[in-house]
């Protein structure tokens, strides 16, 4: 009663309350329904409620809310007893119903008329609900199967998906580990061959001033050498052809004065004595420039080289110098190259060339030094030695000195290595 009373006062309109008319339709109908259902005792003003509904439903064309507002128009009217009234509604709401496939409202429609109708008609209206209950049934039933089937393959392949994550993780870090472990034993390959480099920088270095003091040490010796003879020469010249000279013009000066046969003859004599002491002045002064030959030091350090590697090797050798090439005017840095090339080269033809005979020379042409090293040995591959360490010590000391170094091999006749450096 008290809803009633409320739901008077408020005089509900679409333009008040909704703007939505469908919303306005669907809100009069439960209103009303829900009227009916608590016993409302204002029957007139739920009818009017239905019955405007009904309008506005039709009027907007609302055809779902046009179908629920007559079957709840329907469930009204038969509790009233007007049956006639409730058939026509359900038969109206039934074929609206099936036209806009709306089977909720079929079903409902279905059961309103099986019960409304005489028992044969509605016999055949219960029929038809229960066919069309069980289709909707299996259908719902077959979608929930579909969307089962639908959830269990997403299941699946969200589980694929994950292991397929999981994987991929793993060979993610495998990979970075792979990497990682790369990358830390690069670092540690080339920190050794940097050391290994430096060490043998420093090998070489050590070994270039081991050289240059020997050669330091030769040179001493023969500025010794140079003294002594210098020494000697003074000795000789002093208490020899001075001495000598002095007699001779001592005897000279007696007979200036006598014109005798003996007097001439003795001057004779004397002068054929002068003649004599100039010849060992000329001597000894051929001496002096032929017995020091400027820079001998280098080629006695490069002698005592091949002689004591030789010797040790148990090899045959020949050695070819040029005198004109002046090693005092020849770089330090050169001469310790050219020394350490041959040490190597020896050494390298004892370990792998199996000769008998090694032939060094030298010579200078168009201010070129052409150092040619040659052996009996086995010979080898060229091509393929170019990357052995030995040949590639010797193309960087000959690069260091801006030379050139050439590598002539046959197998089973020898090899002869070719070292050009300008001097310039």
């Amino acid at each position: 009663m008290a809803l009633s009373c409320c739901l008077r006062r408020s005089e509900i309109t679409p333009n008040k309350l909704y703007n939505d008319h469908r919303v306005y339709v669907q809100v009069l109908d439960n209103i009303a329904r829900t009227r009916f259902l608590v016993s409302d005792e204002d029957i007139v003003g739920i009818d009017k409620q239905f019955k405007r509904a009904y309008k506005v439903s039709d009027s907007i064309q609302y055809q779902s809310g046009l179908i629920s507002v007559m079957n709840d128009m329907s469930e009204f009217y038969s509790a009233l007893g007007k049956k006639d009234s409730a058939l026509v509604l359900s038969k109206k709401a039934y074929k609206l119903a099936k036209e806009t496939n709306s089977n909720d409202k079929v079903l409902k429609a279905l059961v309103a008329l099986s019960k409304l109708e005489d028992e044969s008609s509605g016999k055949k209206y219960l029929e038809e609900y229960i066919r069309l209950n069980d289709s909707l049934l299996e259908n719902e039933r077959a979608i929930r199967n579909k969307f089962a089937r639908v959830r269990f393959e997403v299941d699946k392949i969200e589980a694929d998906n994950e292991k397929l994550t999981k994987e991929r993780l793993l060979f993610l870090s495998i990979a970075i580990g792979l990497f990682l472990s790369a990358t830390l034993l690069y670092i540690v390959i080339t920190q050794r061959s940097k050391n290994r480099k430096l060490k043998f920088i420093q090998q070489q270095q050590e070994t270039n001033e081991e050289i240059y003091n020997l050669m330091l040490a030769q040179q001493d010796k023969v500025e010794e050498g140079r003294t002594q003879e210098k020494k000697r020469i003074s000795q000789e010249l002093h208490d020899g052809i001075l001495g000598r000279l002095f007699g001779t013009r001592f005897s000279l000066d007696s007979l200036n004065t006598a014109q005798t046969d003996e007097a001439i003859k003795k001057r004779s004599q004397y002068i054929n004595e002068l003649k004599t002491i100039e010849a060992e002045i000329r001597k000894i002064s051929h001496d002096l420039n032929s017995g020091f030959i400027s820079g001998s030091s280098f080629i006695d350090i490069i002698k005592t080289l091949i002689e004591t590697q030789t010797k040790v090797y148990q090899l045959d050798y020949t050695f070819e110098e040029d005198h004109d090439i002046n090693w005092e005017d020849v770089p330090n840095k050169t001469k310790i190259h050219i020394y350490r090339m041959l040490q190597e080269t020896m050494q390298n033809i004892y370990k792998h060339a199996n000769a008998n005979h090694i032939k060094i020379s030298f010579q200078l042409k168009n201010n070129v030094i052409l150092v040619a090293i040659e052996d009996d040995g086995s010979g080898f591959n060229v091509n393929k030695a170019r990357k052995g360490i030995g040949l590639k010590n010797i193309d960087s000391r000959v690069r260091d000195v801006g030379g050139k170094a050439e590598v002539f091999s046959k197998i089973d006749i020898g090899t002869i290595i070719k070292i050009t450096i300008p001097i310039d």
